[in-house]
């Protein structure tokens, strides 16, 4: 292990103070020189303002890993754009975005849709997919995805898609405060 636990626990920190989540530490030892990622995401997105405050906080520490005959490289950064969709926060981010998804084996839902409101208690999101009034909208079970990964678009979502992601009459339940779509 590169970094050692009370490290670990100073990097939570760091990250918890800017309002992000540490998405995971990844550590490579397998040459001369190592490697420690950083991988953080926020409700908001990571700026890269973040990203080089939490490398400056992170990079003292950083110094006291590896020694003279093995240097380290740090990097921070975020998911990415093709980070399969894991927990119930990446799906809250992710509404409003299309997804390619497989399903685990006896399960099935749509092969490409929008996601739709999360109710996190529940498990549960709803999906918009097809394509003009074929349009269908459904709940699919998060534990029933093996695999969601975000699609970049280059074209706005069209309204009526917009339209379906939250039920009817709902209060916005997992919708983003503010947003503006």
């Amino acid at each position: 292990m590169i970094v050692p636990e009370p490290d670990r626990a100073h990097i939570l920190r760091a990250v918890s103070d800017r309002g992000l989540d540490l998405e995971d530490i990844r550590e490579d030892a397998g040459s001369s020189a190592w490697r420690v990622t950083i991988v953080v995401d926020g409700d908001s997105g990571v700026s890269l303002d973040d990203l080089a405050e939490l490398s400056t906080a992170v990079d003292p520490l950083a110094e006291g890993w590896g020694g003279p005959d093995r240097p380290v490289t740090l990097e921070v950064t975020s998911r990415g754009i093709d980070a399969p969709l894991e927990h119930p926060r990446h799906w809250r981010r992710a509404r409003g975005r299309q997804v390619d998804l497989t399903y685990v084996q006896g399960a099935e839902g749509p092969a490409r849709a929008r996601v739709g409101d999360l109710d996190e208690a529940a498990g549960v999101v709803r999906l918009v997919s097809g394509a003009g009034r074929d349009k269908k909208v459904e709940p699919v079970a998060l534990e029933q995805v093996a695999r969601a990964v975000i699609r970049v678009e280059f074209r706005p979502v069209p309204q009526d898609e917009l339209d379906l992601l939250s039920e009817p009459g709902a209060t916005g339940r997992g919708a983003r405060e503010g947003e503006d779509r």
